[in-house]
Order: C-alpha cells, then sequence, then structure tokens
C-alpha cells in the first residue's frame, strides 16, 4: 500500500533514499577496490579508496541535511525519532566500508590465492546483505507490508556471509605456509568485511522495530 506524505515529509524520504543509495555506491566502489587489489593495480586500487572517501563525505552530508530537515518537524515525533536512529545505523555501514577499505590500502595484506574466489563471494554477501536493508527501509515509505519479508532477507545473507567468514577464518589457521603474523592479519580483514553485513542487520532490526510500532492499532 502506497502511503502520502506532506511535503516536508516527501524531502526527507528523498534524501533518504539518497543516502541510502550513496552507501550502495560505497560498496560497489568497495568490491571494485577489492578486484583491483587482487589484480594487483595499486594505482586503480589508490584512485578508488580516495573514492570511497568522497562517497563517505557525500552520505554523510546526506545524512545530516536529513536530520535538519526532519528536525524541523516532519513526521510524528515517535517516528521521527525512529528514523534518525535509523538514519544513523544505515550511515554506520557506510563509516565500516570506508575503515575497510583503509585497511587493505594501508596495510596491504598477502591474500594467498586460493583466498580469492572466497574473499570476493564474502563481499558479495555483503552486498546483498545491504541491498535488502535498503528495501527494506524504502518499503517504510512505499509498502510496509514487505518490510518484514525483506528484514528476514538481510537475516539470511548475513548469516550465510557469517558461515563464510569461520570457513575461511578455519581455512586460513589450517594453511602451514602462511606466518601466525599473516593469519592474525588476513582473519581481521576477514571480520571487519563481515562487520559490514553485521551493520546492515543492525539497521535492520531498527526497522524490524518501525514495523512493529507501525502494526499496532
Amino acid at each position: 500500500m502506497k502511503l502520502f506524505f506532506g511535503k516536508k515529509e516527501e524531502k526527507i524520504i528523498d534524501l533518504f533514499s539518497k543516502h541510502l543509495s550513496k552507501i550502495e555506491e560505497g560498496l560497489s566502489s568497495f568490491e571494485e577496490m577489492v578486484v583491483s587489489y587482487l589484480n594487483n593495480d595499486k594505482e586503480k586500487t589508490k584512485e578508488t579508496l580516495e573514492k570511497i572517501s568522497e562517497i563517505e563525505s557525500e552520505a554523510d552530508s546526506l545524512r545530516r541535511k536529513t536530520e535538519s530537515v526532519m528536525y524541523e518537524g516532519a513526521f510524528l515525533p515517535n517516528f521521527r525519532g525512529d528514523l534518525l536512529g535509523l538514519i544513523e545505523a544505515a550511515d554506520k555501514v557506510m563509516n565500516k566500508i570506508q575503515s575497510v577499505s583503509e585497511i587493505l590500502e594501508f596495510q596491504k595484506p598477502n591474500i594467498p590465492e586460493e583466498f580469492k574466489e572466497d574473499f570476493l563471494g564474502q563481499i558479495q554477501l555483503v552486498k546483498k546483505s545491504y541491498k535488502f536493508l535498503k528495501k527494506s527501509i524504502e518499503s517504510l515509505f512505499e509498502n510496509i507490508e514487505k518490510g518484514h519479508e525483506f528484514v528476514k532477507k538481510v537475516e539470511e545473507y548475513e548469516h550465510k556471509e557469517d558461515i563464510l567468514e569461520k570457513a575461511l577464518i578455519k581455512k586460513l589457521f589450517d594453511m602451514e605456509k602462511l606466518q601466525l603474523a599473516e593469519k592474525i592479519q588476513l582473519k581481521d580483514l576477514f571480520l571487519q568485511i563481515g562487520d559490514i553485513a553485521d551493520r546492515a542487520e543492525d539497521a535492520s532490526d531498527r526497522v524490524e522495530i518501525i514495523i512493529l510500532k507501525r502494526n499496532i492499532k
């Protein structure tokens, strides 16, 4: 069911949507950076990190603008508070994307060939978890009945990512050719990437709470 809002609310919805799309752009750029890194394209890796930093700054600006308009009195107070918490939670996804990108560029971990396919697979699962977070948030303004379904999808892909993450770490410590320091460094990288999906799930938990509140008659 399509919901109807006033001009101020529509402006916030538009800003919120742009913020979510900006985070999605950041995640796609992160995947691009990882591919460049695995291909040993140092220049492209550095360029993409700079792009991610710009995207994070733009996302931050959109978040602040959205919050500013919201404080002007759009939406009912309870819903407004929930949305403020939600946009902060979504923004943490972008913050983590940037921090993991910096780990990759500054620490330059050695990623063995045996890990590259699953490493990219981990990022694909992270992207899918965010894709459904974005859909779940958009459903709050378009078709709230679909929101719960999208939240479940976020949980599903976060769980799949968690399974792959643990498998990667087990495989890592079973490998004899790597030094302990290398193993610890890669373990941290895998965990940090998994934390992107964790933050998407944290935000989706907020969506679930909003849906439950809206459904209370």
